[in-house]
């Protein structure tokens, strides 16, 4: 019974398979299967021949299929080996991005110091508006001390005339100076708003298009994970389908093996049993045997009157008739073997063949996957390649920059000599306005002295009266000639505070920048740090400019400043003398 269930299952797989194997096994009448015998008989010749080649060519697929493995696995250890090296270059780009940042936080330590700077002038300017008062105070003093010395008055008149037209034409070209200076800052003002619009245009523009790139980038890199992931899946299915494909193998060869014993035990001089069993496995192997099927039956009952008959020494002639009849059945029963066992090396030919063209199809795919591979690692070289390229370039970009900060130290040391001077300009005027003080005492102890000869005089002060007011009205005129002096020191203050306010704009520009490069390192991948970086950089070198700029014209208004303070200083001289 076991047997049976056996062939029933094995004839349900055969089902499965397809209706070619059914329609080949069908044999239609018994004229056909004599004109086969001789077929029959090489092809039970020629089937260890055929089993040992198809297990040759199993073991050769096998070795294959490992040397197959084999390749893939040394083919992933590469891949992961070189996605190490990929993190160890994007860990050396931070470390390049974190460089720049540090270079960044130097410089705005340097806007600080020019803040500073500015401060320390404001105070300065804050000084030079106390030093203004203390000489408008000592002019206040030397107008009594005229009244009481009316001819020292004229003299000074005469003196101060000279030297008033003389200065009268330093500032008028001082004016001229301050003029020009304003025209060339408006305009260049007018050209820094232009150049920041159109930089803030082309800004945009790239932030588009790398949100573009940005977009494809991700979608690639999903496709990627996809291919992948349904690589490793077909391995995963090709390999299961070889140890299907291995097992099914196995249990056909045990099948050979079991029906070579059967076959080795029949024999035509076997016993009953042997021969109904033949003929069982032979009706359960074909379902369209059923002609055959009857005819072995006949046979089976034939042979059975002819063993149970009772042999009779009457008639020779049928002793004669006896053994002719055995032997056709056993003929008959050797075709029957012969044509089953034809059937099972036929089909299992078919499923061999199957199974190997199955083999050579997977082959073939893990081939072209192995070939995809490869050019997937070309690729991740020449996108390393790429990023070796932009580490090198990014250092040299930084390595200028560097040297960009080390000059703007440099003008920031000699901005703070600068100021140094302007202090020391600073001590040596208040030493002069105490020298002048002393003066001052000096000249109260003379009037003492000349109160005696005050009566004396006044006729001689009526006199000169018309003169002093000539020289007052003089006076009224060079001190609206300093107000607007200071009306435009003024001005010059408020362009200054201006381009304060420019440079706070600026750093706030920065900043933002900054914020959207951490973005974009964030979203994007190695590939697109190289734009970033060089876009930041060269932003970071126009407000380097711009910084610039704004200390030059800081020391413009720093000689401008000095030359003030000396015009004050020359106001003082000809007060003491007087």
């Amino acid at each position: 019974m076991d047997r049976r269930s056996w062939l029933w299952r094995r004839r349900t797989s055969e089902k499965s398979t397809g209706g070619e194997t059914e329609s080949s096994g069908s044999i239609s009448s018994h004229s056909e299967r004599l004109s086969d015998e001789q077929a029959c008989a090489f092809h039970n010749a020629q089937s260890p021949e055929i089993t040992s080649k198809a297990a040759a060519i199993d073991e050769e697929a096998n070795d294959n299929i490992k040397t197959l493995n084999e390749k893939l696995s040394a083919a992933l250890s590469n891949i992961s080996a070189k996605e190490e090296l990929v993190k160890q270059h994007a860990k050396v780009a931070e470390e390049a991005v974190t460089g720049w940042e540090k270079a960044e936080k130097e410089v705005s330590t340097l806007k600080q110091q020019l803040e500073a700077a500015t401060k320390k002038n404001l105070a300065l300017d804050d000084r030079v508006g106390h030093l203004n008062g203390a000489l408008k105070e000592c002019v206040r003093q030397l107008r009594q001390a005229r009244e009481q010395h009316e001819q020292k008055v004229q003299e000074a008149v005469a003196t101060s005339s000279q030297e008033w037209e003389s200065k009268k034409s330093e500032l008028q070209r001082q004016i001229v100076d301050l003029h020009d200076r304003l025209e060339t800052a408006k305009v260049e003002a007018d050209a820094r708003d232009s150049d920041l619009q159109l930089k803030l245009d082309a800004v945009q523009k790239e932030n588009a298009s790398l949100r573009l790139e940005i977009h494809s980038l991700s979608e690639e890199l999903e496709v990627r994970t996809l291919e992948r992931e349904l690589s490793t899946q077909t391995a995963e299915a090709a390999s299961k389908h070889h140890l299907e494909s291995i097992k099914r193998i196995a249990k056909l060869e045990a099948e050979l093996r079991s029906l070579k014993n059967a076959a080795r035990k029949g024999s035509p001089i076997n016993d009953y049993t042997s021969f109904t069993a033949s003929s069982a496995y032979v009706d359960s192997l074909t379902d369209s045997h059923s002609d055959s099927g009857e005819r072995l039956m006949a046979l089976d009952s034939h042979s059975d009157y002819w063993a149970s008959a009772p042999k009779s020494k009457t008639s020779p002639r049928k002793k004669f008739i006896v053994p002719s009849s055995e032997i056709s059945l056993m003929d008959d029963f050797l075709e029957m073997e012969r044509l089953a066992a034809l059937s099972e090396t036929e089909q299992r030919r078919c499923l061999l063949d199957k199974a190997e063209s199955t083999l050579k199809v997977e082959l073939e795919a893990m081939i072209s996957r192995v070939a995809h591979l490869e050019e997937k690692l070309e690729k991740t070289e020449a996108e390393k390649m790429e990023l070796e390229m932009a580490l090198t370039e990014c250092r040299q970009q930084l390595e200028a920059s560097q040297n960009q900060c080390k000059d703007a130290e440099d003008k920031l040391i000699e901005l703070q000599t600068q100021l140094a001077e302007c202090v020391d300009e600073l001590k040596a005027s208040r030493g002069e306005f105490k020298d002048a003080n002393i003066k001052l005492a000096e000249l109260q102890c003379q009037l003492a002295s000349v109160a005696e000869t005050k009566q004396a005089v006044e006729e001689e002060l009526e006199a000169t009266n018309a003169k002093r007011q000539e020289a007052e009205s003089l006076l009224k005129a060079m001190l609206a000639k300093v107000n607007s002096l200071e009306d435009e020191a003024d001005k010059e203050r408020a362009l200054s505070a201006e381009a304060a306010a420019k440079c706070s704009k600026l750093e706030d520009e920065l900043c933002r920048m900054k914020r959207e490069a951490d973005h974009r390192r964030a979203a994007s991948s190695n590939g697109e740090l190289k734009i970033q970086q060089e876009k930041d950089l060269a932003v970071a070198a126009s407000k380097l400019a711009d910084c610039q700029k704004t200390i030059a014209s800081l020391g413009r208004q720093l000689k401008s400043l000095a030359t003030l303070e000396d015009f004050l200083i020359d106001l003082d001289k000809p007060i003491e003398a007087a």
